[in-house]
């Protein structure tokens, strides 16, 4: 029996092992037209991906904060951006910015899920930003802010010849996956699978790929309401490369979003959630075997009609 018991807690084992080592894939294939160069998802504590810098400057333009490396952290499998009420550089909010600019490109697709922080004043951003510095013209984001009851995800495309916005509205303060799509064909917003916004104008000046939380712009900033620090997470992100020919570049497709959803999904049992159900595991078949083993080598007292 002893032998039969130790055989499951190995099944066991190798079970959790498999969940430790083999960490659920994200995209099992890449998107028809698309090639991948890169992919992280930032399960290397303290580490920023290969490629990828924190931003130490002010912002242009009005906002209230500076950006400050402290302020990008990777932990617990996310990437957090932090908004903090401090005084640095003149500004009186120091935040977070990431810059991948070693994805630079012209064209791509960038995947990423995220959660923004509830809060009046605090603006969670994906950037698109060109190469040259000078061709500010041809800036791209999508600005998520989950100010309660007036949450908003704003669109922003430039090309060097103007510049389109398109406000989406949801509940962005769930977790919820969003792709850009940067194509020859148009400018394309997916949350969620579902697209919610395609601008046929398109910027070919080589741009980087980034994350930001700022303050002072758009949302204006925290009051005494907000409860800071708050952090922007990125659990992962994914950056493809136009490659038309390794197959013809994908439609659009317009569908309901789930973030329009009077009650947001749930979202699906993450890579963290399996890790601790295969430790769980492990822990509790180890606990039996042990209570097993002593009872079976715990010497036994003969029955008292037996004793002299």
């Amino acid at each position: 029996m002893l032998r039969r018991f130790t055989a499951g807690l190995a099944v066991v084992t190798a079970a959790a092992v498999s969940l430790l080592t083999f960490p659920e894939r994200v995209n099992a294939a890449d998107p028809p037209g698309w090639r991948q160069v890169f992919s992280s998802s930032f399960d290397d504590p303290g580490r920023l991906p290969l490629g990828c810098s924190a931003y130490d400057g002010a912002p242009e333009g009005a906002q209230a904060s500076y950006f400050r490396p402290e302020a990008v952290t990777v932990s617990d499998g996310h990437l957090s951006l932090a908004l903090h009420r401090r005084t640095y550089g003149g500004k009186p909010f120091v935040t977070g910015e990431l810059r991948c600019v070693g994805a630079a490109q012209q064209f791509g697709r960038y995947e990423f899920k995220a959660r923004a922080p509830v809060g009046a004043g605090i603006e969670s951003v994906a950037l698109l930003r060109p190469v040259d510095g000078a061709a500010a013209q041809h800036d791209s984001q999508l600005e998520i802010s989950a100010k309660p009851g007036a949450e908003q995800a704003v669109v922003t495309n430039s090309d060097g010849r103007g510049t389109t916005t398109n406000t989406l509205t949801g509940a962005f303060r769930d977790w919820h996956t969003y792709i850009i799509e940067w194509a020859p064909s148009g400018f394309r917003v997916f949350v969620d699978g579902a697209q919610r916004s395609l601008d046929p104008a398109v910027s070919t000046e080589p741009r980087w790929f980034g994350f930001a939380v700022t303050t002072g712009d758009r949302a204006g900033t925290p009051g005494s309401s907000t409860a800071l620090p708050a952090e922007f997470q990125i659990d992962y992100l994914r950056i493809w490369s136009f490659a038309p020919n390794d197959s013809a570049p994908p439609a659009p497709v317009v569908r309901p979003s789930t973030v329009d959803a009077a009650a947001p999904a749930f979202p699906p049992l993450n890579r963290h959630w399996s890790l601790w159900l295969a430790v769980a595991a492990v822990v509790t078949a180890a606990l039996a075997l042990f209570a097993f083993v002593i009872h079976k080598t715990r010497p036994h007292r003969p029955p008292s009609s037996h004793r002299a």
